[in-house]
């Protein structure tokens, strides 16, 4: 009986703290705040998280990534275009939707933790991603600026369909038809 009892605060706190974050972002967030909301007194919290940061990273820990390795997976099939998205990448971004507030903390809302910079380290690999594909399929050379935008552009994009989120089956039409305009341009839509 005690540990279902454990269980349960964990997950008060759990869903207290993701709550909190949510609202307000890392740095503001008040333990205080999240025993409030769950309902127990504010030193049982550390009874289970250490800190702060600690009751941060569990929430965050599902979404982060094993995103480098879909890229690499992408980077290797045959096919690099809108096929391969569909067949390899866009099974990672819809997964992504189940634990949007999560992946959003993580994105928009992790400043003070070591996570501040995940959004710019998406980016990142993103960027080397477009480039790989654009030269594997032999196109002429761009400045380094146009990977950065089309980078930008697509994590900027799945952050917008997750903060204006309806539904599991709208976030999947507008991914696909964002998705739809970066390969095949304006005529596709």
């Amino acid at each position: 009986m005690a540990q279902v009892l454990k269980e349960e605060i964990r997950k008060r706190i759990f869903e207290a703290a993701l709550d909190e974050f949510f609202e307000k972002d890392f740095k503001t967030a008040i333990m205080r705040d999240i025993a409030i909301r769950a309902g127990i007194p504010t030193g049982l919290i550390y009874s289970y998280y250490k800190n702060k940061q600690a009751l941060f990273e569990e929430i965050v820990r599902p979404v982060i990534w094993n995103f480098p390795e879909t890229l690499k997976e992408a980077e290797a099939s045959s096919d690099m275009g809108m096929e391969n998205y569909f067949k390899i990448e866009r099974k990672f971004y819809v997964s992504l939707f189940d634990r949007r507030k999560e992946f959003l903390l993580l994105m928009d809302k992790s400043l003070g933790t070591k996570y501040a910079d995940a959004k710019d380290k998406m980016i990142h690999k993103i960027e080397q991603h477009i480039r790989v594909i654009l030269q594997k399929r032999g196109t002429q050379e761009y400045d380094d600026i146009l990977f950065h935008i089309l980078a930008a552009n697509h994590v900027e994009s799945l952050l917008e369909i997750m903060r204006h989120y309806k539904n599991r089956e709208w976030a999947e039409e507008m991914l696909d038809l964002v998705k739809k305009q970066f390969f095949l341009g304006s005529d596709s839509l």
